[in-house]
């Protein structure tokens, strides 16, 4: 019985796992969408209020690096949670061994 309780709880502690993993992908992808809309609606606003050219290029060339800077970070930072829950679930299955 002690081991059917002990691979059941497993199983459940993953599907848990796997859920969580699911929920941040999701928070992180409407994040970004978030910023993304943040930045647009920023540089419309630039362009509509600001009458200077050059001003209103360099607010663009800012904006963008900005969101560039931003999907760099995610992707290199979502690459080190994944590797990071990948690590932990080799654990966990070797342990079980």
């Amino acid at each position: 019985m002690n081991i059917n309780n002990n691979k059941q709880s497993t199983e459940h502690n993953k599907t848990t796992e796997e859920n969580l993993v699911q929920d941040l992908k999701e928070s992180l992808k409407d994040t970004v969408n978030e910023t993304k809309s943040i930045l647009d609606d920023l540089e419309l606003t630039v362009e509509t209020t600001i009458k200077d050219e050059s001003i209103s290029e360099a607010t663009k060339k800012i904006v963008e690096s900005i969101g560039n800077e931003i999907k760099n970070s995610i992707a290199e930072d979502s690459k080190k949670i994944i590797d990071t829950i990948m690590t932990t679930k080799a654990i966990d299955a070797f342990e079980e061994e």
